[in-house]
C-alpha cells in the first residue's frame, strides 16, 4: 500500500494534476518521502485533495522544492514543519490538531484559509513568508489559551485574516508585514484575556480591522484585549465598526473606584486590565479610524500615539471599564500627536458617545478638532480632561451633551473655541461636596474667539481665569449656573482674563458670583441680567477701554447696576465707566459718573462727611458743575445787596463823601481780586461785619471752583 500510494503521488506530481483521495488514508511517512525526494523534471506542484493523513508528518529542517497544495485534508497528528523550507505551501480547508512550524521558510504564499481548522496552537514564530499569509475563513481553536503564535514572523506580502474565527489568543508581537494586515470580519476570543497581541508589529501597508467597504455585517470582533503597543503602520489603521470587549475574567478584575484626587488615576500600560485596546506609542502614518459604530467596554489607550493623518471617532460607542463612573476612562490619549483633524461629530452614523472619561492631556492636534454633538457621560467627574491640549485650528464643542466637567486648563487653541448650544451638567465635585466649574479653561490661550452662545448652559458655571483670547469672549443667551446646582462659587470666574472684546449678555441672571477682577478688555458689552447675578460682580481692577452700547443703556441704569453689585464703595468701577464714556466722546456723562462716585463716597462716610459731601454736591457739583458756583455767587450777591440796602454802613471818612451802592458793595465784597470801587470806604460793625466776612469767604471758594471748572471746559474744547 505504501508503495502504491507513493507511486500514485509521484505520478500525479509528474503529470501536474490534482489527486483527490476522497477521504482515503495516506501515510504521513509516504507523503514526507514524496515531498523530500527530488521532484520529476518540470513538475509544477503537488496538489492533494481530501486525504486522511495518518501518522505524524515530520518535515523538520526539510527542503521541499515544489509548491505543495493540500485541500480538505485531515491530519491525525500535529504536523512538524519546524525549520522546513517550502517553495509554497497551502493547507486550505485542512483540519489538524495543531501545527508546529517555527522558523518555517516559504518562498511564496502560505495558505491556511477557507475552512482551515486547527484544534491546537498554530506555531509560526520566526517564520519567514516570501509571499502572503492567508488565514481568511480559518478556524483556530487553540488549546491552553493560544491559537496562533506568530512572534517575530516576517511576511513579505499581505496577511489576510478576514472572517478568521479564533477561540484562543492570536499572537503577532514583533511581526513584520510588508503589505496590509487585514482582519476584516475576524472574530477573536481568548480565555487569557488577550484576543490579539500585535505588540510592536510593523505593517508596511494598512491595518484593516473595520468594514472598509466590505459591507455592514463584516466587522472585526474581539472578546479580549487587542494589544498594538509600539506598533508601526505605514498606511491607515481602520477599526470602523469594530467591537472590542474585554473577556469576563478581565472585567471581573476591575479595581474599585478610589477616593478623591486632583486627577483621575491613569491605568498603566499593556498590563492594564481595564483596557480593551492598548495602542501606547503606536505610529500610524495614515489615518486612524475608530468610528462607524465601533464599540468598546474598556479603556481605549492611545498615549503618545502618532497619527500622520486624521483621527476619526464619529459614531463610536466607547464605554469605560466602570461605565460612566468617575474612574472609568473611555479613551486615554495623553501625549497623542495627530497631524490632521480629530473628528467626533456625526458624519452619517451618529456622533461619538463616551460613557467614561475622554482624556487628552498634553495631546497635540495640528488641524482642527470637532466634538460637536458628542455625548460625554462622567457625572460627578471629568468628562473631558484635556489639560495642555494643543489644537492648531478650531475646537468645536457645538451642541455638546456632557454629564461632567470639561477641563481645558492651559490649553492652546489656534483659532476658535466654539461651545455654541453646548449643555454641561452634573459637574465634578470637590471634597466638600461643592461643584467645580462645568467648563474650566483656566490659563488657556485662544487665537481668536471663545463662543458660548445660543443656549449654552454650564450648570456649575465657567472658569476662564487668566485666559487669553486674542479676539473675543462671548456669552450670549447663555446660562451660567443653574438653581438646581447648589454651592456654586462663581457662575463666571474671569479673573485676569485678557481679550479684545468681552460680551456678557446671559439669558438669565447668573446663579453665582461673577468675577471680572483684574480682567483687561478693549471692548465690553453687557446686559441687565448680568448685573442681577446672584452674589454680585467683582469689578476690582476690571479694565476696559470702551463700551459698545453707551447710547443704548442710559447713564442712570448703569449707575444703578454699579450700586447694586457693590455693597461697599470702590472708586475703580466708577473711574472705568467714566473713562469709557470719555473715550466715546461723552464728557458730560463721564462727569456724571464721577459725581455719582463722589456722592457714593460721602454717603458711606460719617455724619460730618455726609454734610460736607452734600455741601459740595449742591454748591459746586463736586467741582464738575461750575455753573452752580456762578449761580451761588449771583444769589449771594443779591442777598448781600438786599441786606446792605436796608443796613447801609456809614463812611469811614466823611470828608470824601462816597456814594454808597448796596448792590455794587455786595458784589465787590463777594468777588475776589476784582475792585468795583466800593470796598474800603465803609465802616462795618455788628451783623454787617459778619455778613461781609461770609461773602468774602464764599466768594473765594465759589470763584475758585468756577474758575477751575471753566479751565476744565476750555481745556476740553
Amino acid at each position: 500500500m505504501v508503495g502504491d500510494a507513493a507511486s500514485v503521488l509521484a505520478d500525479a506530481l509528474a503529470a501536474g494534476r490534482e489527486l483527490d483521495l476522497q477521504g482515503a488514508a495516506l501515510s504521513a511517512t509516504t507523503l514526507a518521502a514524496v515531498l523530500t525526494d527530488a521532484p520529476p523534471p518540470g513538475a509544477p506542484s503537488l496538489r492533494l485533495r481530501r486525504a486522511n493523513i495518518t501518522g505524524e508528518l515530520r518535515l523538520t529542517g526539510a527542503t521541499v522544492g515544489i509548491p505543495v497544495e493540500l485541500r480538505g485534508c485531515v491530519f491525525a497528528h500535529v504536523p512538524d514543519l519546524r525549520m522546513a523550507q517550502f517553495a509554497g505551501l497551502a493547507l486550505t480547508g485542512c483540519r489538524l490538531p495543531g501545527l508546529r512550524a517555527g522558523n518555517l521558510r516559504v518562498t511564496a504564499d502560505l495558505l491556511l484559509d477557507d475552512g482551515f481548522t486547527a484544534h491546537g496552537p498554530v506555531h509560526l514564530a520566526d517564520a519567514q513568508i516570501g509571499g502572503s499569509l492567508r488565514l481568511s475563513g480559518g478556524r483556530l481553536r487553540g488549546a491552553g489559551g493560544r491559537a496562533l503564535i506568530g512572534d517575530r514572523m516576517v511576511v513579505d506580502g499581505t496577511c489576510y485574516a478576514r472572517r478568521l474565527r479564533s477561540s484562543g489568543e492570536v499572537r503577532l508581537p514583533g511581526a513584520r508585514i510588508t503589505g496590509n494586515l487585514d482582519l476584516g470580519g475576524a472574530d477573536l476570543s481568548s480565555p487569557t484575556g488577550d484576543a490579539l497581541d500585535a505588540t510592536g508589529v510593523t505593517v508596511g501597508g494598512s491595518l484593516l480591522a473595520g468594514r472598509h467597504n466590505a459591507g455592514p455585517d463584516v466587522a472585526f470582533c474581539a472578546s479580549g484585549r487587542v494589544l498594538l503597543a509600539g506598533s508601526r503602520v505605514g498606511g491607515d489603521l481602520v477599526l470602523s465598526g469594530a467591537r472590542i470587549e474585554r473577556s469576563g475574567a478581565a472585567a471581573a478584575r476591575d479595581p474599585e473606584p478610589a477616593g478623591e484626587s486632583r486627577m483621575p488615576v491613569v491605568p498603566g500600560g499593556i498590563v492594564d486590565g481595564t483596557a480593551c485596546l492598548v495602542a501606547d506609542r503606536i505610529r500610524v502614518e495614515g489615518n486612524l479610524e475608530l468610528d462607524d459604530g465601533m464599540h468598546t467596554d474598556g479603556t481605549v489607550r492611545l498615549p503618545n500615539a502618532v497619527v500622520g493623518g486624521y483621527l476619526r471617532l464619529s459614531g463610536a460607542r466607547l464605554t469605560g471599564p466602570a461605565g460612566a463612573m468617575e474612574r472609568g476612562i473611555a479613551l486615554l490619549g495623553d501625549g497623542m500627536d495627530v497631524s490632521g483633524d480629530l473628528e467626533g461629530r456625526d458624519n452619517g452614523r451618529g456622533p461619538l458617545v463616551c460613557a467614561g472619561q475622554l482624556r487628552l492631556v498634553d495631546a497635540h492636534v495640528r488641524g482642527s478638532a470637532s466634538l460637536s454633538g458628542v455625548e460625554l457621560a462622567t457625572p460627578g467627574g471629568y468628562a473631558l480632561l484635556a489639560d495642555r491640549l494643543r489644537i492648531g485650528g478650531e475646537f468645536y464643542l457645538r451642541r455638546l451633551r456632557c454629564a461632567g466637567t470639561v477641563r481645558l486648563q492651559n490649553a492652546e487653541i489656534g483659532a476658535t473655541l466654539d461651545c455654541t448650544g453646548a449643555r454641561l451638567e452634573h459637574p465634578r465635585l470637590r471634597p466638600d461636596g461643592t461643584p467645580r466649574p462645568s467648563l474650566d479653561a483656566r490659563a488657556a490661550t485662544i487665537g481668536k474667539d471663545m463662543i458660548c452662545t445660543e443656549g449654552f448652559t454650564a450648570a456649575a458655571g465657567v472658569r476662564v481665569r487668566r485666559m487669553e483670547a486674542r479676539k473675543s469672549v462671548q456669552f450670549v443667551d447663555a446660562t451660567l449656573g443653574t438653581t438646581s446646582t447648589a454651592g456654586i462659587r462663581y457662575a463666571l470666574n474671569a479673573y485676569g482674563l485678557v481679550t479684545a472684546e468681552l460680551v456678557l449678555r446671559p439669558a438669565a441672571a447668573p446663579a453665582g458670583r461673577v468675577r471680572l477682577a483684574q480682567a483687561q478688555v478693549s471692548t465690553f458689552a453687557d446686559s441687565a441680567p448680568l448685573w442681577a447675578a446672584v452674589g454680585g460682580i467683582d469689578l476690582d481692577g476690571f479694565d476696559y477701554q470702551k463700551m459698545n452700547d453707551t447710547h443704548v443703556i442710559d447713564i442712570q441704569t448703569r449707575l444703578h447696576w454699579l450700586e447694586q453689585v457693590m455693597p461697599d464703595y470702590a472708586a475703580g468701577p466708577y473711574e472705568q465707566l467714566a473713562a469709557a464714556y470719555r473715550r466715546a466722546g461723552d464728557e458730560e456723562l463721564s462727569e456724571r459718573v464721577l459725581m455719582a462716585r463722589q456722592s457714593r463716597r460721602y454717603a458711606e462716610a460719617g455724619v460730618a462727611g455726609r454734610i460736607w459731601g452734600a455741601l459740595q454736591r449742591w454748591t459746586v457739583g463736586f467741582g464738575y458743575q461750575p455753573w452752580l458756583a456762578v449761580c451761588w455767587l449771583v444769589l449771594f450777591a443779591v442777598l448781600g445787596g438786599a441786606w446792605f440796602a436796608t443796613h447801609a454802613p456809614p463812611p469811614v471818612d466823611e470828608g470824601q463823601n462816597p456814594v454808597f451802592n448796596p448792590w455794587l458793595f455786595a458784589a465787590d465784597t463777594l468777588l475776589p481780586i476784582v475792585n468795583l470801587g466800593q470796598d474800603g470806604y465803609w465802616r462795618l460793625d455788628g451783623a454787617s461785619q459778619w455778613i461781609a466776612s461770609a461773602l468774602v469767604a464764599a466768594g473765594w471758594i465759589l470763584a475758585t471752583t468756577a474758575a477751575a471748572g471753566a479751565a476744565r471746559i476750555l481745556k476740553r474744547v
